[in-house]
C-alpha cells in the first residue's frame, strides 16, 4: 500500500548538508545533550542496557551490543545522546540498496522520566545529518500504530509519509512494551525536507460525527470505558446504529463496505496511554490493536494516505485526486 502526501504545510527551500549539522546541533542544545557517535564496545554495551530499560527486557537486550558493533563495522551508525554525563537516549540506522539512496532506522529510545524533552529529535536530527553526508536522503522505519506520542513525532513533528500497515510484523517480542502481535506502520523520511509546522485540533474521540463540515469524519471513536467503536461510512447499513464494537463483527466488513462512499478526510482515534492498557487489561489493548488495524487497512485500502495526527490523538486520513 503506497502512500504520498495530500497537502504539504508551507516549508522553506531544502537545507544544504551544512544546515542538517546546525539543525542537529541546535536540537542538542535545547535537548541539553551531547549526541555523539557511539564506536566502543563499552559504549554498545552502555546503549543496549538503555534499550533493555526503555523496552522492559532485562532478559534479552532488543539490540545487542555485539550486533550493533557489526552493524556499525559495516556502514551503520550508532548515536547516543548524553546528559550530564548520562546516557539519556540512542539510535541506530543501517543503510538501505544502494539504488535506493535510503537508509533504515533499526530502533531508537529515550530513557524513561526525560521523553518529551526534546533528546527524540536531537537523535533523528543527528541520524538525518549522517545520512546526507553519505549521500542519502530518504530514511525509513516503523512504529507501533498504536503509541500516540511516536505517531505524533513521525508524522507531526518529523513530516514523515506513512507508506504501508504491516501486520503482526515482527511476531511476538518477549519484553514488557510489545502486543503479542506486533503490527506496524512503515514511514519514509524526505531527509532534504525542512520539518513541517503544521499543527491540526479535532474534538474528543466520543464524537461520532465531525463538529463541522471542514472536521474530518471519524472511523474509529472511543466509546465509554474506553472501549474502541468501529464508525461505518455514510450510506452503510448497520445493526450497530452506525457504530460497532471492535471485534464484535466480521473483520474489515464495516470499512470494506464503506469505501465506495466515505468522506474526503477521515480521522482514527489512538488510544492515549496503550502501555497502560496492555499492563492492566490486555484484552481492550488487542481489541484497539485490532479496530486500529481494522480501520487503518480497511481505509489504505480505499487509496487514502495518512498526512497528519491531529490533537488530542487522531490519525487523519485524505485521499488524493484521483483514487
Amino acid at each position: 500500500m503506497c502512500s504520498g502526501p495530500v497537502e504539504q504545510s508551507t516549508r522553506a527551500p531544502q537545507p544544504a548538508q551544512g544546515d542538517a549539522e546546525q539543525d542537529a546541533q541546535s536540537a542538542a542544545r535545547r535537548a541539553r545533550t551531547d549526541v555523539r557517535e557511539v564506536e566502543t564496545v563499552a559504549g554498545m554495551l552502555e546503549v543496549a542496557e538503555l534499550f533493555s530499560r526503555i523496552w522492559d527486557a532485562p532478559l534479552v537486550a532488543p539490540m545487542p551490543h555485539d550486533l550493533m558493533r557489526s552493524l556499525a563495522h559495516a556502514g551503520g551508525r550508532v548515536h547516543a545522546a548524553f546528559r550530564d554525563g548520562h546516557i539519556a537516549g540512542a539510535s541506530v540506522a543501517i543503510f538501505g540498496a544502494p539504488a535506493e539512496a535510503s537508509c533504515y532506522s533499526l530502533i531508537a529510545g529515550v530513557r524513561p522520566g526525560v521523553e518529551g524533552q526534546g533528546i527524540g529529535l536531537a537523535l533523528k536530527l543527528a541520524q538525518r545529518a549522517w545520512a546526507l553526508q553519505a549521500g542519502v536522503s530518504r530514511m525509513t522505519w516503523t512504529f507501533d500504530p498504536l503509541l500516540r506520542r511516536n505517531a505524533r513525532f513521525n508524522i507531526t513533528r518529523l513530516g514523515a509519509v506513512v507508506t504501508e500497515y504491516l501486520v503482526n510484523f515482527y511476531g511476538e517480542i518477549a519484553d514488557g512494551v510489545n502486543d503479542p502481535e506486533t503490527d506496524r506502520l512503515a514511514v519514509v523520511w524526505n531527509l532534504r525536507t525542512p520539518l513541517p509546522n503544521s499543527v491540526r485540533v479535532a474534538g474528543p474521540p466520543s464524537a461520532p460525527d465531525p463538529a463541522s463540515e471542514h472536521e474530518p469524519s471519524p472511523i474509529l471513536v472511543a466509546r465509554k470505558g474506553g472501549e474502541p467503536v468501529l464508525v461505518p461510512g455514510p450510506g452503510v447499513a448497520d445493526s450497530s446504529g452506525g457504530k460497532r464494537v471492535a471485534g464484535t463483527g466480521p473483520s474489515g466488513s464495516a470499512n470494506q463496505e464503506a469505501g465506495n462512499d466515505r468522506a474526503g478526510r477521515l480521522r482514527c482515534w489512538i488510544p492515549e496511554d496503550i502501555l497502560l492498557t496492555r499492563r492492566t487489561n490486555p484484552e481492550l489493548a488487542r481489541r484497539w490493536r485490532l479496530a486500529v488495524r481494522e480501520a487503518l487497512v480497511g481505509a489504505l485500502g480505499d487509496g487514502y494516505v495518512v498526512t497528519g495526527v491531529m490533537d488530542p490523538g487522531w490519525y487523519v486520513l485524505e485521499k488524493p485526486a484521483g483514487r
